[in-house]
């Protein structure tokens, strides 16, 4: 029983990081080539938006081991697009421009609010309508997925608020360069 759960764990490790990195390496393309790119790779990810749509209809009232599976690289190709899309400066927010150097306390709360806020609430809107849309389904892998990307989310953004150190800035792409201030 222990070695059959190794396999579904590995599985969503592997699959989570390697579409990690090839999301990294879509948006460093984008910043190679310049002008338009970043909108235009978030345009042409759209078929992978529509495939994790699509797959979380198609998962929740299948309660096989392969629903679960569906379920889950749905709930990720979903959130991997709104990722794509934040990355490459498609959702953000209304502000673009970095926090001026005496910016402080509040003031650079509503700067990185105002940075994030789009990107922000389409998360949370994603999570409201896979709950609603799951809700008295068979299979909840999609919601409990995406939920598990949520509620990390938002604890590296309170680790970060709260002073934990800054790293990994390096990755930052081209559009959310203002993101370092």
């Amino acid at each position: 029983m222990a070695t059959s759960l190794w396999i579904p764990a590995l599985f969503a490790l592997f699959v989570w990081w390697f579409s990690t990195g090839i999301i990294l390496l879509v948006v460093r393309r984008a910043d190679r080539k310049g002008g338009d790119a970043h909108r235009v790779t978030a345009l042409a990810s759209l078929p992978v938006l529509a495939i994790g749509v699509y797959g979380v209809v198609a998962s929740v009232p299948n309660d096989s081991v392969m629903g679960a599976y569906a379920g889950f690289l749905a709930a990720l190709a979903i959130w991997g697009w709104i990722e794509l899309a934040f990355l490459t400066g498609t959702i953000t927010g209304p502000s673009t421009q970095p926090c001026p150097p005496g910016a402080s306390g509040q003031d650079r709360l509503a700067r990185a609010w105002a940075t994030i806020a789009h990107h922000e609430i389409i998360l949370a809107v994603g999570l409201i309508l896979l709950a609603a849309y799951s809700q008295g389904q068979a299979n909840q892998i999609a919601l409990y997925t995406y939920l598990v990307l949520f509620v990390a989310r938002i604890s590296a953004k309170l680790n970060i608020f709260y002073g934990v150190p800054q790293i990994n800035i390096e990755f930052l792409p081209e559009p959310l360069q203002h993101l370092k201030s």
